[in-house]
């Protein structure tokens, strides 16, 4: 069976790189500057498809699929390289705080944050699916 998960937009990403982007790409229009002000829109365009577009499929052979649109590559990891998945929760006095970013650790100690929407429920098919997949692997061998 594959499953996605879809991700939730980030309020960090949206005060940080869209809000300064479009004030910049308005103002370099203001001022004259249309070369400055197109170098502006690109970046927002790039910025929107990735967080429009990204998702995470797990598939039914035992792999997590990292899709962040157009502009970028395909991400494939193997469910048994993941060793845990964890949600990380910032403090409570963050304006910008984020509930739905999820920590993957592979082996090796290779760190990657993702943010999947619901993160607990991406956990817990996370951990169901693992389980299914290594006990699958062990009926092989026998």
């Amino acid at each position: 069976m594959i499953r996605t998960f879809h991700s939730k937009i980030n309020k960090k990403t949206l005060f940080f790189c869209l809000l300064p982007g479009t004030v910049l790409a308005v103002y370099f229009f203001w001022i004259k500057q249309p070369l400055v002000a197109l170098c502006c829109m690109i970046f927002l365009v790039f910025v929107i498809e990735r967080l429009i577009h990204t998702a995470y499929t797990f598939t039914s052979d035992g792999w997590l699929t990292v899709y962040q649109g157009r502009f970028s590559k395909i991400g494939k990891y193997a469910l048994a390289d993941i060793e845990k998945v964890n949600v990380i929760h910032s403090p409570s006095w963050s304006f910008l705080k984020n509930r739905d970013t999820v920590m993957l650790t592979f082996r090796g100690g290779r760190v990657r944050f993702i943010t999947p929407f619901p993160a607990e429920e991406f956990c817990r098919y996370f951990n169901r699916k693992k389980r299914e997949v290594t006990e699958t692997e062990n009926k092989q061998e026998e």
